[in-house]
């Protein structure tokens, strides 16, 4: 295949070679001094904006799906011209994973970067700049997948080259993994990889992949460092309300639709009740320092704060912190009828719930039963997916707290449970303790545009979170 069909744009195989060569060689004249952080970003830049170019969108009626080989080529092309030599794992027809390492002396097990190719699917009418554009724009780089993942995704490779030019002796092997179909749950991704290459994976000790970020304020100051050392659990209902069928022009009290409707308001009136885990207690008092009024006090003393109403309902109008405090379900999936003047004799609704890691589902499933209290309306699950928790007493997270401490003295490291889910949890599985932190400062606006439209990373932010990473990464591995 040629790399023009591949979409690598204006950077070619010879470019690649080009740039490799040219700063492996300079390197070398140094003694195998590392690439000056301005260098690497400067060069992770310039791969970035061709990975951005190349559309791995995968998602519903879409076809092909993923397309993340060519990715995957991409990626693999710049690990071999850097002297890496890689792996790729063709999963499916255009789908693929790249795996390669970095070998230490053995000393200590390995560690794991890791990112997913593919992207969520963009509509380029309703973005101001190209989603596959890769253009620079007020010192922002556009396009899908800038921050969810593929900015963090060449970060990770820009470190890993970083430490192959240093020349260092490292004390752990670097895995540089990128996998396919994070987006659709990971079955030709993370999930096919852990399933049938378990052995490439099993001696490293710690993974680190997306996550949380540096919570940032509007002015551009760290409110804290957030690193994901759990993800809410997976479970997907499925509500069916029978009734009897007739014509619409004589209601039916107890139809199929209007017993549905009824289960889905009970529910909507009964918000789950707080659970306050240790990690979440944690999260909340670090945070609390730089707060004032109100919230500080509430997140000084989380478990008596979510026992007042009034103060519970200031928490709930931050849906990304109250999330962690409790239980969750989104109405996502409605199904009745097939025309407007039949009564159907079924209705279903689909319900998409986050769990927090404590939570049994059976439970869970029973109160939701409690709730609708109709024996008429059928709960059933259609899908679970349990994500264990990771340790925070490790050497990786101290690692994380002395980088922040140097760069931001003053600024907190805090444990995170985050609502949405990572492939992490196919690798926790195997009993690697997995981290997810996305080393840029975001602020609010920044992320929402993370799967919404105008997808982009601040340039400054994306040199400062390959410094980061490559300090964190090199200080955890390095020989002492």
């Amino acid at each position: 295949m040629s790399w023009k069909k591949l979409g690598l744009g204006a950077l070619s195989i010879a470019t690649i070679l080009s740039i490799a060569f040219t700063t492996s060689a300079n390197a070398a004249a140094k003694g195998n001094s590392p690439l000056s952080f301005f260098q690497a970003s400067t060069e992770a830049i310039r791969y970035l904006v061709d990975y951005l170019k190349i559309d791995t969108s995968n998602g519903p009626g879409l076809n092909p799906t993923g397309n993340e080989k060519a990715g995957a080529e991409y990626l693999a092309a710049i690990l071999r011209a850097n002297g890496i030599e890689p792996t790729i794992f063709e999963t499916a027809p255009s789908r693929a994973c790249v795996y390669a390492r970095l070998k230490g002396n053995g000393k200590k097990k390995a560690v794991i970067l890791l990112s997913h190719i593919d992207v969520v699917p963009a509509k380029a009418a309703d973005w101001q700049h190209g989603p596959f554009s890769g253009e620079i724009l007020d010192n922002e780089l556009w396009g899908r997948g800038s921050l969810d993942m593929k900015g963090m995704g060449i970060a990770e490779l820009e470190t890993m080259l970083m430490l192959k030019r240093a020349g260092r002796i490292l004390d752990r092997d670097v895995i540089f993994l990128a996998t396919a179909d994070e987006e659709q749950g990971g079955a030709m991704g993370a999930k096919w990889f852990v399933e049938n290459h378990p052995e490439l994976v099993k001696d490293a000790e710690f993974l680190l992949t997306e996550g949380f970020y540096i919570d940032t304020t509007a002015d551009g100051k760290a409110r804290y460092w957030g690193i994901d050392v759990a993800e809410k659990n997976l479970l997907w209902l499925k509500l069916s309300a029978k009734g009897s069928a007739g014509h619409a022009s004589m209601p039916i009290a107890n139809s199929a639709p209007n017993r549905l409707a009824r289960a889905l308001q009970k529910l909507v009136d009964s918000p789950m009740k707080p659970i306050i885990l240790p990690a979440v207690r944690e999260y909340f008092k670090s945070i609390s320092v730089a707060e004032q009024g109100q919230l500080k006090q509430a997140f000084a003393d989380i478990d008596n704060a979510v026992k007042n109403p009034d103060t519970l309902k200031t928490l709930q109008k931050d849906s990304m912190k109250s999330a962690m405090l409790q239980n969750t379900f989104s109405l996502t999936v409605i199904k009745a009828g097939y025309k407007t003047n039949v009564i159907p004799s079924e209705a279903t609704a689909e319900l998409d719930c986050r769990l927090l890691p404590s939570v049994n589902p059976d439970e869970f499933v029973s109160e939701i039963k409690g709730i609708i209290n109709d024996p008429q309306v059928e709960v059933t699950k259609l899908d679970w997916i349990k994500a264990e928790p990771s340790r925070y007493d490790t050497e990786c997270i101290e690692v994380i707290k002395q980088v922040a401490a140097k760069e931001a003295p003053g600024v907190p490291v805090v444990p995170v449970i985050i609502p949405w889910f990572t492939d992490s949890h196919w690798f926790r599985d195997l009993g690697i303790i997995s981290y997810g932190f996305l080393p840029f400062q975001i602020n609010e606006k920044q992320i929402a545009t993370v799967h919404g439209i105008n997808e982009r990373i601040p340039l400054p932010e994306f040199k400062n979170g390959i410094r980061r990473l490559y300090l964190i990464v090199e200080k955890l591995c390095r020989s002492r």
